[in-house]
């Protein structure tokens, strides 16, 4: 399952104004429940570059396979997605 062009604009507009990055997440998941996503500390994602980004927060498109996770830059490989925020310690 590929992300669409409406969840990709849905996780920019649900970060940009989501009070806080669980708040985010929560969000996601009541909209979209069938893609997963997950909050990581953006030093977590050190070395990697965000799909979107919104001032101190981030995007990462997942592809999950088995037990396997990658990053990728493309939305219609992505059947996940990982939020983080530079501004807190653990991506809340």
């Amino acid at each position: 399952m590929a992300l669409t062009a409406e969840q990709v604009q849905a996780a920019a507009e649900l970060i940009g104004s989501a009070s806080t990055l669980d708040a985010a997440a929560s969000r996601w998941r009541e909209r979209f429940p069938d893609v997963r996503t997950m909050q990581l500390g953006a030093a977590d994602m050190c070395g990697e570059t965000p799909a979107l980004r919104v001032g101190a927060r981030a995007v990462y498109f997942v592809r999950i396979a088995g037990m396997c996770l990658s990053i990728t830059a493309h939305a219609s490989e992505a059947n996940a997605l990982i939020l983080t925020d530079a501004g807190s310690g653990h991506g809340t």
